[in-house]
């Protein structure tokens, strides 16, 4: 779906950490000397009056984020561009390619592209003046910020589905009982889900696309439309990035949840100022502002993810990442090669070209 308004470590750790400790050791005096640089950049943004973001966050909370921006900046007007993360990633890379800029800012969440795009010069190295106020692990290649994370679940409609009888454990998505009642979103399209697959194979589940198959699992577009198609009845269970959980919770939708004892992937949602951005001020002031307390106050409650500035409260009505049972990095666990070959079997496997 394409929207337009207008309106033990890792491998990522280690290197963010490297990075972004050099980047905070750097930040007093860079801030000591940077007043005056900032100025001009926010002056710069009025001057531009526009951001165009293209991001992956819950469809019904963009909106609300950008207005909250707009209020916070006026005079900045705000376009956005929202795909699921691995065709975000794809559009970004071929416009990149072909000297088409459109994009000033990107949020996303990232694979291998998005790193070999740090190193090729896909996004602008600079130290937002609010990076004092996370953990230097959060940079990656001085140029890209990690401010939310996803945790992977399962979700039912208690309407429909008793907690006592509903899915607990992923291999339960596989159980008959559920045979053309569970819903996910392809692996192909979202990296996320490409990432707890790989998890299932870690964990011993074996064959997860052919007895899914077998079980007439429906597919549909994005966590958005995977929770939409649970609360209408569409399907019962369900697995989920629980990018919009939280909301539809405060909202009062009849779900259950479950984030399985067997463990569940995180992904971190990074955000960059493209280099060749159209509107290279306006994009900064965005990204900063995200990263200010009331920035990432609106991204938690509006696009329902934990975020990562030191201090920000828990959300409502989900668990903090450290609440739960076994979490594992999900990027750390999926290779290039991995992903191309989960990919060619998936779309295999259900006959996708």
């Amino acid at each position: 779906m394409v929207a337009r308004h207008a309106a033990g470590p890792t491998r990522r750790a280690i290197l963010g950490s490297a990075i972004g400790a050099a980047a905070l050791s750097r930040a007093p005096a860079a801030a000591a000397q940077g007043a005056d640089d900032w100025a001009q950049v926010t002056a710069g943004a009025r001057r531009e009056g526009r951001v165009v973001f293209y991001c992956n966050l819950q469809p019904n909370g963009i909106e609300p984020l950008l207005q909250a921006f707009r209020e916070a900046n006026p005079g900045i007007r705000t376009e956005y561009i929202r795909l699921g993360s691995a065709p975000l990633i794809e559009r970004f890379q071929t416009e990149f390619n072909a000297g088409r800029n459109l994009a000033d800012v990107l949020i996303t969440f990232p694979d291998e592209r998005f790193d070999d795009g740090l190193k090729n010069g896909w996004a602008a190295r600079w130290t937002p003046p609010e990076l004092p106020n996370f953990d230097p692990s959060i940079v990656r290649e001085g140029a890209a910020f990690a401010l939310h994370q996803s945790r992977e679940c399962i979700i039912w409609n208690r309407s429909l589905v008793r907690d006592a009888d509903a899915p607990k454990e992923w291999e339960d998505l596989m159980d008959p009982r559920w045979r053309g009642r569970v819903g996910m979103n392809p692996p192909w399209r979202s990296v996320s889900v490409q990432q707890i697959v790989a998890y299932w194979e870690d964990i011993g589940i074996r064959d997860a696309a052919e007895r899914l198959r077998a079980n007439q699992v429906r597919f549909f577009e994005g966590s958005g439309g995977i929770i939409q198609a649970v609360v209408r009845g569409d399907v019962r269970v369900a697995h989920l990035t629980d990018l919009p959980l939280n909301p539809m919770l405060e909202d009062g939708a009849p779900l259950g949840y479950v984030y399985p004892r067997s463990g569940t992937t995180t992904s971190s949602g990074c955000i960059m100022v493209a280099a060749r951005a159209p509107n290279p001020n306006a994009g900064r002031v965005f990204v900063n502002w995200l990263m200010t307390a009331p920035g990432q106050e609106a991204l938690q409650r509006l696009g329902g993810l934990p975020v990562t500035r030191r201090g920000a409260p828990p959300m409502s009505k989900l668990p903090a990442t450290a609440q739960l049972p076994k979490v594992v990095d999900g990027e750390s666990i999926l290779t290039p090669e991995r992903q191309a070959r989960m990919i060619s079997h998936w779309r295999t496997v259900f006959g996708v070209r």
